[in-house]
């Protein structure tokens, strides 16, 4: 069991099957999905918002989103076809970005 506290405070298990329910159950949706969020959060801290994600105030976010979509790119070729690793990768993601809309 891995512990992993939400950005809202809610503590789920990363290795349970119940955390990702909500997620596509291909490695190919799975890998359009986090190509769509990354495209996203990109786009909304790098020109929708790009006044709140330069200096002080958004500089941590930035940091953690460029620090997820570094592992998720290095590791993806040697996990194409594990959808538990994509699930997590995504989960993670998108939990790092739900406070930007």
């Amino acid at each position: 069991m891995r512990k992993y506290t939400g950005s809202l405070g809610e503590e789920v298990d990363l290795d349970s099957p119940k955390t990702y329910k909500h997620l596509p159950k291909t490695t190919k949706e799975l890998d359009a999905l986090m190509f769509k969020e990354i495209g996203y959060a990109l786009c909304y801290m790098d020109y929708f918002h790009k006044d709140w994600y330069s200096g002080k105030r958004g500089d941590g976010q930035r940091k953690r989103v460029y620090k997820l979509i570094k592992a998720f790119t290095k590791d993806r070729k040697n996990n194409y076809t594990n959808k538990i690793w994509y699930k997590e990768q995504i989960f993670l993601f998108q939990d790092e970005i739900e406070n930007m809309c």
